[in-house]
């Protein structure tokens, strides 16, 4: 029997399979940084050969692996151990496993990322060999990556904060056009203050005189003219209503101390409104008062606030001709918290300040919303056929801004108007 054929043919096939090995590992070293070969016997790694290249991704020579078989594992990060252990499980239980990124440890201590793909290597009955390790140094990657994952958070939080710095400066334009409102108005009462007293010295003193005039003439007239005693009794409502203007404008240009002390609103509200009494029975209008009885004590100038109310009271009462109710009531909060302020100009109140608060309410037309801005303006006035000046709520509005609070006048929802007034109560 000639056996030598076969021999012969089995070293050639022995020979073409080394030959192929090595250009498989050649091949291998050429698309990564270095290759590991692991021996597997009975389902189990016996041994590890780490190729040429392993020094420069890790620091170890071949030789110190060989040395201690135990050395890669102990260079695996300690978090990203579990990862690698599965990683090897998966591939000695018969599966090819995707590639793992992990971190190790250079042998000079630094941190290093590798992607670690493994490649089994079966005989011809499928049986496991062992696997080789295709180790390739993505460090240089994942630190660009993560420097752009910082840099993406970085412009993420400045797109936020830059979101934020838009919010304040729409808050801040809106507060300086709030500011610049309540300069205009400061601005349009300090011209008329500076009017008011040349125009009271040149005025006032004629006025007096006229007055005296038509007190001298009237008992002068014959008895039963009734044209000339009428003629007569309009010049004197008509020198009464200058004098009215002129009185006005000084309490407007009027740059005098206030005497403020702590006092009880309640009792000024009540004060004020038996100084209307008359004109509301005349108008057929019913008060009706709902006044906390347990109110804090205000710090104010009472004249000063009697005449707001007067004020407020009285166009409540011109505003229902046909009579009504007239509501006042008053109440503590806590500002910004249970009570809110709605107006263009904000008072110099903090929040959770407490004050008290007045509302005085008619059940009249109401005010026209093109008008409701220029309420407070100097002469501006809805009731010039009547004998309105203009300059009521112009001076209630100083009143109220030098005692260091704030009143709101709106059309209320059920009808007629609103007005609001706030004070500081007294912390004392």
């Amino acid at each position: 029997m000639n056996i030598e054929p076969a021999t012969k043919t089995r070293g050639l096939v022995q020979a073409a399979t080394r030959e192929s090995e090595q250009r498989y590992k050649r091949l291998l070293a050429s698309v990564t940084d270095y290759v590991y070969s692991v021996t597997v016997e009975n389902g189990q790694a016996v041994s590890t050969i780490h190729g040429a290249g392993c020094e420069a991704v890790t620091g170890y020579t071949s030789n110190e692996f060989e040395a201690d078989q135990t050395l890669w594992y102990e260079m695996i990060f300690q978090d990203d151990r579990p990862a690698v252990l599965a990683q090897a499980d998966r591939i000695l239980n018969g599966e090819v496993p995707p590639p793992l990124e992990h971190r190790i440890t250079h042998k000079n201590g630094s941190l290093r990322w590798i992607r670690n793909t493994q490649v089994p290597r079966k005989n011809e009955k499928g049986t496991l060999l062992g696997y080789d390790g295709l180790v390739y140094d993505i460090t240089q990657r994942k630190l660009a990556e993560e420097q752009l994952t910082r840099a993406n958070a970085e412009l993420a939080a400045n797109e936020e904060a830059l979101k934020r710095t838009l919010e304040e400066l729409k808050a801040t334009n809106l507060e300086l056009r709030q500011t610049h409102m309540q300069l205009i108005q400061a601005a349009k009462l300090e011209t008329v203050g500076t009017l008011a007293a040349g125009v009271a010295h040149e005025v006032k003193n004629p006025l007096q005189t006229l007055l005296m005039g038509l007190d001298y003439l009237a008992p002068k007239l014959s008895p039963g003219n009734e044209n000339m005693t009428m003629v007569l009794t309009d010049m004197r409502d008509a020198i009464s209503r200058a004098n009215s203007v002129i009185s006005g404008l000084l309490q407007l240009s009027a740059d005098t101390d206030f005497e403020l002390k702590s006092d009880d609103l309640n009792t000024v509200v009540k004060r004020s409104l038996r100084l209307v009494n008359s004109q509301a029975i005349a108008a057929k209008i019913r008060v009706v008062r709902k006044l906390d009885s347990s109110l804090p004590r205000v710090k104010i100038d009472r004249v000063k606030i009697e005449q707001v109310f007067i004020n407020l009271f009285l166009n409540a009462l011109q505003a229902m001709s046909s009579g009504g109710v007239l509501s006042v009531t008053t109440r503590a909060a806590r500002f910004g918290e249970d009570f809110h302020l709605e107006t263009p100009t904000l008072p110099p109140l903090e929040r959770g300040e407490r004050v008290v608060i007045t509302e005085v309410r008619d059940q009249g037309i109401g005010i026209l919303e093109t008008n409701l801005p220029k309420i407070f303006d100097p002469f501006f006035t809805t009731k010039a056929p009547v004998g309105g000046t203009g300059l009521g709520l112009s001076v209630v509005k100083k009143i109220v801004d030098l005692h260091g609070g704030a009143i709101r006048i709106q059309n209320a929802p059920e009808g007629g108007v609103l007005a609001t007034l706030i004070l500081k109560a007294d912390r004392e």
